[in-house]
Formats: structure tokens, sequence, C-alpha cells
């Protein structure tokens, strides 16, 4: 018995570990309430933020895309085999596209806006604003790859009404680079057609015989052929 008395005094002088714990715990918040209640106000000003701001862009990506699709309409309609569009109706697609990169630039919408606006630009003979508008939507594109190809190519066309054929054949060199057989056999082709613009006869002939290897049924192929007949000779 007097053992047993031993092991049960030695038991109620051991600290129960649990009440230990909670104890630190309640010290730890008494001592240090008002910093606490200050972190989860903050914590909770921070979450009720990004909720706002992720309400505020879903508003702002939904009203974008109201004007950009009004304004792909008319860009769409100016684009129709059966109409001839006049200069006020690329002014005023022009216009809507520009309200839609002015008023929501960081909406999706807004940056496809740059793309079109560059290809209105494009077919009014403005290159340089063309250039301007290509250039600031590569860099907003991120890995966008097809619409990156078409800016590219927009681009390219863009150096080319400038006669700046050294930029131009960069920018179908990336088309080309890209790897996208899609786009390559046009790419081959611009090529083509630069080097010959610069003289290089040799560069030419291998472009297009490029073009012949990866577009094999192509209304262009008699064209493409007869023209490395004339660079042969």
């Amino acid at each position: 018995m007097a053992g047993r008395k031993k092991i049960i005094k030695k038991k109620l002088k051991q600290p129960d570990e649990f009440i230990s714990t909670t104890e630190k715990v309640f010290l730890f918040v008494r001592n240090h309430l008002k910093r606490i209640a200050t972190g989860g106000i903050l914590l909770l000003a921070v979450l009720l933020s990004i909720f706002l701001f992720q309400k505020w862009e879903e508003k702002k990506e939904k009203e974008a895309y109201e004007k950009f699709s009004a304004a792909l309409e008319i860009y769409q309609m100016m684009n129709s085999p059966y109409k001839e569009s006049s200069l006020s109706e690329y002014k005023t697609a022009l216009e809507k596209f520009d309200e839609v990169i002015t008023k929501f630039p960081r909406t999706s919408s807004g940056r496809f806006s740059l793309l079109y606006r560059g290809n209105i630009h494009l077919r009014l003979g403005a290159f340089d604003e063309a250039i301007n508008a290509y250039q600031a939507f590569l860099q907003k594109a991120g890995k966008e790859k097809l619409y990156r190809l078409f800016a590219m190519e927009g681009l390219g066309y863009a150096y080319e009404g400038k006669k700046d054929y050294e930029k131009a054949l960069g920018a179908y060199q990336e088309i080309v680079a890209m790897g996208d057989h899609f786009q390559m056999p046009g790419a081959h082709l611009s090529m083509g057609r630069c080097y010959e613009k610069l003289g290089k006869k040799k560069e030419a002939l291998n472009s297009y015989q490029a073009f012949l290897k990866v577009s094999q049924k192509s209304v262009m192929t008699n064209v493409v052929l007869e023209k490395i007949s004339n660079l042969e000779n």
C-alpha cells in the first residue's frame, strides 16, 4: 500500500501538459490581445480588398467585352466580301476599339482591341500606327500563340509597307521560329518576297523552296515555281 501511495503522490506532482499548454496560450493571447486583434482586422481588410478587386475586375471585363463585341461586329461587316467599306466605317470601328483600349487597358478585350487596331491601320496604310499597335499587343499577349502569330504577320506587312524589308524579315522569321504549320507557308513566301526586294536571290530562292516543301497544294504554287525558275536562270 505504501508503495502504491508513493506512485499516486508522484503522479499528482507531475504537471498536466494540456493544462500547461492551455495556460501558456491563454497568457500569450491576453498579453498580445491588441496585436492579435489588429492582425485579424488587417487580414480581414486584405481579404475584403481582394474580393472587392476581383468583383471590380469582373465588372470591367464584362463592360469591356460588350464594347469590344460592338466594335468587332462593325469590323466583321467591313470584311464582308459583299460590300465595299468606306473610310468613315473604318474610322468608326477604330474609334470603338480605341475606346476599349483607353477605358479598359487591363482587360482581355482591351488587349485584343490593340490587334484589331493594328489591322485597321494596316488597311488604311497608316503603317507606323499599325506597327505601334501590333507591338503594344505583343507586349501584352503573353503565351497566346495564335494571336501572336497574327500580330507578327501584320507587323511584317506593315514594315513591308514602309519598305523596311530587313525588319519585315525579322517578323516573318519569328513566325517560322514559332513553328506553327498553319502560318509557316505564308511566312516563307513573305520572306522570299522581302529577299527579292533586297536583291538577295539565293536567300529568296531558299525561301521559295521552303514554301513548296510545307505547302504542296497551294494556289500560289505555280507563281512560286515561276519565281524559282527566274531566280535560277
